[in-house]
């Protein structure tokens, strides 16, 4: 005889922990580029850039997009992850 709750799950680990390993922070940034317009309209005119004071403002411009996108990104694939389980 076996005997299951109703609410339990068959992942070993919870949401945020499946996150952590399998999307990366690296792999998060890849689809923030490949999804979020703004990025890509950051990244060609960091393409199109020559001045070295140019490409920093634009550097760091992206690196305030990605961080403001982060959490989001993370929460996204938390309930992803939680569905999945």
């Amino acid at each position: 005889e076996m005997y299951a709750d109703v609410e339990s799950r068959g992942g070993i680990l919870e949401p945020a922990g499946i996150v952590e390993v399998k999307f990366r922070v690296a792999q998060q940034r890849e689809m923030m580029h490949r999804l979020d317009e703004e990025l890509k309209a950051l990244d060609k005119t960091l393409e199109s850039s020559t001045e070295a004071d140019e490409v920093k403002a634009v550097e760091a411009k992206i690196h305030a997009r990605e961080e403001k996108l982060a959490p989001l990104y993370t929460q996204i694939a938390c309930e992803f992850a939680d569905l999945h389980d």
